[in-house]
């Protein structure tokens, strides 16, 4: 995750280079059949990766959080088997 964050910092940094132009050599670096910039498209993959990071995190400690109530479940159920007998 923290490589993602670092890409995108870089490319972000490179962007604003770019508007401010610096770096006029990005500016004319055009993807033809989006009209946009390869740094706009690069930022855009970044936060797509960014994202699909975070959801599959969270699906993970969703299921994580689920098999520790599960545990509990169980104690509580062999506890109160235990007193019925």
């Amino acid at each position: 995750m923290a490589y993602w964050i670092l890409i995108l910092a870089v490319v972000t940094i490179l962007s604003y280079l770019s508007d401010v132009g610096i770096l006029p050599f990005l500016e004319n670096l055009r993807i033809p059949f989006l009209n946009a910039s390869i740094v706009s498209i690069l930022i855009l993959l970044c936060m797509i990766g960014v994202l699909g990071r975070m959801l599959q995190k969270a699906k993970k400690g969703e299921k994580e959080s689920l098999k520790k109530r599960i545990l509990e479940l169980e104690k509580e159920l062999k506890t109160i088997k235990e007193k019925q007998e």
